[in-house]
């Protein structure tokens, strides 16, 4: 009796273990880890074959403009998402004269963190009046700058512009010699964008500069796109 129980009743073997694949004989894992190297490589690939570009940054800071801060913030926050590593990031104030505010190398978004969070006017009117003729002339003074220092890159030009008025002891605003100004900028590998609050204003640049093919002018409610496509144009110039 105690033969057959113990041939009936004998424990069964444990199971074999399974043998765990080595991580890098397993398709799946292997498979992601290729996909993540593709798109990795790609993303800086592209990164690091834009174009980089030198941006001048101009706000109307002046007496008249003081309540469009939202709009100002809004041109830097959308400006900073389009900067690339090795763009140069260069802000201007203006009212009745312009002051260069920064100027700087992008390295990465640490670059220029927490800057368009700031709303006060970096510059007040010394005396009534808004120039932008001495703003363009200020900008085509710091593209000369970038080129004695050979660096070749496009220039992407965003403006914020109120309004126009006229400045004591400065001459009267020429049509003529804001065209050449302009011209000055667009025929150095340049675009420019102005983003005007005041529709006369607005159709009265449309017209001067109906021949510059790479100037524009859009409206304050439409910041962010006119400062995206003013990027696109100026990468591929």
């Amino acid at each position: 009796m105690s033969r057959t129980y113990s041939r009936r009743y004998r424990q069964p073997s444990p199971p074999s273990p399974v043998q765990n694949l080595a991580w890098w004989k397993s398709p799946l894992i292997l498979g992601s880890i290729i996909a993540g190297i593709g798109i990795i490589g790609s993303t800086l690939w592209i990164e690091y074959t834009t174009q980089r570009v030198i941006h001048i940054r101009a706000d109307d800071s002046s007496d008249s403009a003081e309540k469009y801060s939202l709009e100002r913030q809004q041109h830097c926050r959308a400006s900073i998402q389009q900067y690339k590593p090795g763009d140069i990031a260069i802000t201007t104030a203006f009212a009745d004269r312009p002051i260069n505010t920064q100027n700087i190398s992008i390295f990465n978004s640490l670059s220029v963190l927490g800057q368009c969070n700031n709303s006060q006017r970096p510059i007040k009117n010394q005396q009534p009046g808004t120039s932008l003729i001495l703003l363009l002339e200020d900008v085509n003074r710091l593209i000369k700058k970038e080129r004695d220092r050979h660096n070749s890159n496009p220039v992407v030009v965003t403006i914020t512009l109120q309004d126009t008025e006229p400045v004591a002891n400065q001459p009267q605003p020429d049509d003529q010699q804001l065209q050449e100004l302009v011209h000055q900028i667009t025929a150095h590998q340049g675009t420019i964008m102005f983003m005007v609050e005041d529709p006369n204003l607005s159709s009265q640049l449309q017209t001067i500069l109906s021949n510059e093919t790479y100037a524009e002018i859009c409206s304050f409610t439409d910041i962010s796109n006119c400062v995206n496509k003013a990027f696109e144009v100026a990468r591929k110039l």
